[in-house]
């Protein structure tokens, strides 16, 4: 039976609460792992380097193999189950060092995800791709929204090995559920991951990606920041998870913005808000700091719908995963790089929160990048002698 166009985006809305949950699931693990390994932030900065390091390298070439061998369904429901795998042998770790290694797992279970949903909602919505990425986001931000609060109780209840075992259970149940319900696509034998690298697909990427080594630094540090100021690890979860509530709003609205005024509008307008709320959180402290890491989140989630939105029509026909790997790759690895720097800065300066306010200098230079930025597609010829 074939699956209509809100099945297929009801499906993708649960799927990406589960996906986005896991992305946000690490940084409320970090202070019972550093109080069990005796990590530093540099150290916690490696973990977090890890977990998403894969992600950032395979989504080019995994979008890329969907779209060329019409294989989207199996890949997006194997990323899920492979992700499963991951938490359950960081579960059994007996050092820092194998959380490390395994932990890539879970990066690679993530590089499966945003090609693959993308193409399939703009595939059925390709004339309102803009607000049904939204709604898809709203899902994810639900998924960031609980994954602070939710981790962090259960780690003062229960030994965090045995959280990790429970949550690995609907990463497998959630690809069996996508695997059982969505339909294969055919595929294009003519794609090629190369066409998909135009100059409009590498400046939304670069611009995206800096504009993620901001947000991806301050969730990852900020529950330990938080702890390390006197907060419990408890209150601390909380705090971070009704700061990500804003993430609820942003993505819906960022994808109606982006089909009214086009995606360089959406870009400039979240850089200028970023650089505004980082200079904010590093003059402020208590509430208003917590305000400004609000703001970064707002505008930062905001641009995931555009991001995705601006890759779908960027790419060439059938190349649509290829974009949106592209995208998500490069964000994910300059985010993922970021994490060692800003926890040995913040060694260095024996204080994570001014390493934090240093991210300003990741958006200042985003925002001649986001200006940059265009909607418009690039046609690749191939020459063939």
């Amino acid at each position: 039976m074939t699956i209509s166009p809100k099945g297929v985006l009801t499906i993708f809305v649960g799927a990406h609460v589960v996906n986005d949950f896991y992305v946000t699931v690490l940084p409320a693990f970090l202070p019972a792992l550093a109080d069990e390994f005796g990590l530093d932030y540099t150290e916690l900065g490696i973990l977090s380097l890890s977990f998403t390091l894969l992600s950032g390298v395979l989504q080019p070439t995994v979008g890329h193999l969907a779209d060329r061998h019409g294989a989207r369904r199996r890949i997006v429901a194997l990323g899920f189950g492979v992700g499963a795998v991951g938490f359950l042998l960081m579960a059994s770790a007996p050092t820092f060092w194998w959380i490390v290694v395994v932990s890539s797992l879970c990066g690679l279970g993530g590089a499966t995800y945003h090609p693959q949903a993308t193409s399939f909602i703009v595939g059925v919505y390709p004339a309102d791709r803009g607000r049904m990425l939204g709604i898809h986001g709203w899902g994810g931000s639900v998924g960031h929204f609980l994954a602070p609060a939710v981790i962090t109780l259960a780690v003062t209840g229960v030994d965090w090995r045995v959280v990790m075992l429970v949550i690995a259970v609907p990463l497998a149940v959630t690809g069996l559920v996508l695997h059982t319900n969505l339909e294969e696509v055919s595929p294009n034998p003519s794609a090629r991951l190369l066409g998909a690298l135009t100059r409009p697909v590498i400046m939304v990427a670069l611009a995206f990606g800096l504009l993620s080594m901001v947000l991806r630094s301050f969730l990852t540090f900020a529950v330990k920041m938080l702890v390390d100021e006197g907060w419990t690890q408890s209150s601390a979860g909380f705090a971070l998870t009704i700061v990500l509530l804003v993430g609820a709003v942003a993505q819906p609205v960022g994808g109606r913005i982006y089909d009214r005024t086009g995606g360089r509008t959406v870009f400039v307008g979240a850089t200028i808000g970023t650089i505004a709320s980082i200079l904010l959180f590093a003059v402020t402290d208590g509430v208003l700091a917590l305000v400004a890491i609000g703001g970064i989140a707002l505008f930062g989630f905001g641009l995931f719908p555009v991001s995705l939105a601006m890759a779908s029509n960027l790419a060439a026909d059938g190349q649509t995963g290829a974009a949106v790997g592209l995208i998500f790759g490069a964000s994910g690895l300059l985010s993922a790089a970021a994490q060692p720097v800003v926890g040995a800065l913040g060694e260095v300066f024996g204080d994570i929160r001014t390493a934090l306010a240093w991210s300003v200098v990741a958006a200042i230079v985003a925002l001649p990048v986001a200006m940059a930025t265009s909607d418009q597609r690039v046609e690749v010829t191939e020459v063939r002698s």
